[in-house]
């Protein structure tokens, strides 16, 4: 709830995956702010607000966002900053052109600003920063000029001359922009606030919240034993008492090596009471019999999470008086669509229709649900749990259930992808070239090895843009085994993903796969899959456990057989803080060899691939 004594940001809501991150991050840079939607706004109605944000969007700007807006920004004379979205719509507002063009930009991408300029104010004129977007500013309104520009994207930044109106193309919200916190710290200081805003313990604040909505009732959570549940159980003990909370894990047969009886031998002992197990395999099995579609799955996986708790519940003779307590955190909201204007990207299991039937009845508890993963972690510490708890890797709540892709052996897959002559040009010209870029022969005339690669007949989730796409991941490789450096990679990777519509992913392979086939297989959740892709996981975990930077590794097994009837996994370890963005840990490629190595040895398994995509445009897991 707003202060009334405070002045302020608004940050107008246009459904971008990162609305809630901007004004977290003013918040965070002691300037209190509000996310309120755009039809919401009326700026002579409160007096103490300092300035506006507009956020991304999943759209494209049209005639009826302009004629909402037009109205409401007319006479409004406090700093205006657009971000994205709200870039492209402040431009059209004044009368600048868009366009879409042939190339999209998604990740990592390097501009040049001036360093003069109000926004850019004494930082570096080249730096880093995060795009996601199809739609660009084509033409500038009167009165505006660049002050930031991309290689592909010629108006990265501008600002009006007249009066405090800014646009930024990419995001200086999310942790990848190095200096993006400098930039939204310029924008506050044009707002010229005068109530700085000290935030309250995040802790009391968590903990009066989940007092206040649990009621006198009981509270029933469900323990996954990951990051955000464990965190969650203890804010509810620390709530409403010990004796109020009962917890439960299921063991849904989706679950890593072991975990489940891990998890109840690290909970006993760190002292955590009331938890029992649910042996559910052979039902979560049962009902994933013969499904591919990934958000079927997730839907089948929610549902069945519901079910077993009603019937725990009626085993223990609770009566009404109880309510569910969900570890959802904000990533998990917003990328099921749980904003206005959001695109769902894909359905969390705390997000299905039978848990938000029960939100609806006031039957919910989610004391995490406004929170990113990196502050789900500093409230963890702030509640005495121990680090080695907070520094786990995160685990999806569906577990190996999304991680293993299926194929119901009817989806068409089209025999020639329109993108492959674009992939090996852009391979072929120089690009994928390890060595020189000078000429593609040596003086003998034999050509220099370059990179090769192919577009798979797999599909997987991604984010573009703020909305998803399902599209297909090209694999790379090098005949003569000579990659390029990390640097090189990453530059291929997101090109190849920026100009080819038919993909939203890129993985390695060090394997020479010129005379590799691959074979799509019909292959469902199944027991022998589950084991096959267990046995993976927990081999690849084991040689990467040493390695801090990485924030979290999934393994996938993937529909595809080679001609020994092998099946192709991919490894994605990823950098990240707080699930909105990700980058990819350039792993030695030794360390890769011999994973590759070990990977074959497993029976069944084949290919190892290395996911080179950041997020955006892909999403952590695959599905």
């Amino acid at each position: 709830m707003l202060r009334p004594d405070l002045e302020h940001i608004a940050v107008l809501d246009f459904g971008g995956q990162y609305a809630h991150l901007i004004a977290n991050r003013v918040r965070g840079l002691g300037v209190y702010c509000t996310v309120l939607p755009p039809e919401n706004f009326r700026p002579g109605a409160d007096p103490r607000l300092a300035g506006l944000i507009l956020s991304g969007g999943p759209q494209s700007v049209s005639a009826d966002h302009v004629a909402l807006m037009q109205p409401r920004l007319a006479g409004f004379t406090k700093p205006i900053l657009g971000i994205c979205f709200g870039h492209q719509l402040l431009a059209k507002l004044f009368g600048g052109g868009l366009a879409r063009g042939r190339e999209r930009q998604y990740g990592p991408t390097p501009i040049r600003c001036d360093p003069r300029t109000r926004l850019f104010h004494e930082l570096p004129a080249e730096q880093l920063v995060w795009m996601s977007h199809g739609d660009h500013v084509a033409q500038l309104p009167d009165g505006f000029r660049a002050t930031a520009s991309a290689p592909t994207c010629a108006i990265a930044a501008y600002e009006a001359e007249g009066r405090p109106v800014f646009g930024l193309q990419f995001h200086p919200e999310v942790v990848h922009t190095p200096h993006g916190s400098a930039m939204l710290r310029n924008f506050l200081e044009l707002c010229a606030i005068r109530t700085p805003w000290i935030p309250e313990s995040m802790k009391q604040r968590v903990i009066g919240q989940t007092r206040q909505a649990a009621g006198d009732a009981m509270l029933f959570l469900l323990v996954s034993g990951g990051v955000d549940s464990l965190v969650t159980l203890q804010v509810c003990i620390a709530a409403v008492g010990a004796d109020r909370v009962r917890s439960l894990h299921v063991d849904t047969g989706l679950m890593r090596l072991g975990e489940s009886d891990d998890i109840l031998k690290f909970l006993a002992a760190e002292g955590f009471r009331n938890i029992e197990i649910e042996r559910a395999e052979p039902v979560f099995l049962r009902e994933l019999a013969g499904v591919a579609d990934p958000e079927q799955k997730r839907a089948i996986i929610g549902r069945l999470f519901v079910e077993v708790l009603r019937k725990k519940l009626q085993a223990l003779n609770l009566g009404d008086n109880w309510k569910l307590v969900q570890g959802t955190i904000y990533p998990d909201t917003i990328e099921s669509g749980g904003t206005p204007n959001a695109a769902k990207i894909k359905t969390h299991h705390n997000r299905v229709p039978e848990i938000q039937a029960m939100i609806e009845r006031g039957l919910v508890v989610e004391p995490l649900r406004e929170l990113y993963k990196d502050e789900v972690r500093r409230l963890g510490r702030e509640l005495g749990l121990p680090q080695a708890l907070l520094d786990r890797h995160p685990f999806p709540g569906p577990g190996l259930g999304i991680r293993l892709l299926c194929h119901d052996g009817q989806t068409p897959v089209p025999p020639e992808f329109a993108d492959q002559p674009r992939l090996d040009h852009i391979l072929q010209s120089g690009a994928g070239t390890p060595s020189s870029r000078k000429s593609k022969s040596t003086r003998r005339g034999r050509r220099v090895s370059i990179l090769q690669g192919r577009i798979l007949p797999v599909k997987s989730v991604g984010v573009q843009g703020d909305e998803r796409s399902y599209r297909h991941p090209a694999v790379i490789w090098n005949p003569a085994g000579k990659l390029p450096d990390w640097p090189m990679l990453n530059t291929l990777a997101n090109r190849l993903v920026n100009e080819l519509a038919d993909i939203n992913r890129v993985v390695l392979c060090l394997d020479d796969l010129t005379r590799e086939h691959f074979e799509l297989r019909k292959m469902f959740v199944t027991r022998e899959g589950l084991d096959r892709l267990r046995r993976v996981d927990d081999l690849l975990h084991s040689c990467i456990a040493h390695i801090p930077e990485i924030w979290q590794a999934p393994v996938i097994s993937l529909p595809l057989f080679d001609r020994q009837g092998n099946q192709a996994f991919v490894l994605r370890p990823v950098c990240s803080k707080d699930a909105m963005t990700a980058d990819v840990y350039p792993i030695a490629f030794d360390l890769l060899a011999e994973l590759a190595e070990k990977v074959r040895a497993v029976p069944g398994a084949g290919h190892l691939f290395y996911d080179l995509t950041t997020k955006p445009p892909g999403t952590i897991e695959w599905e």
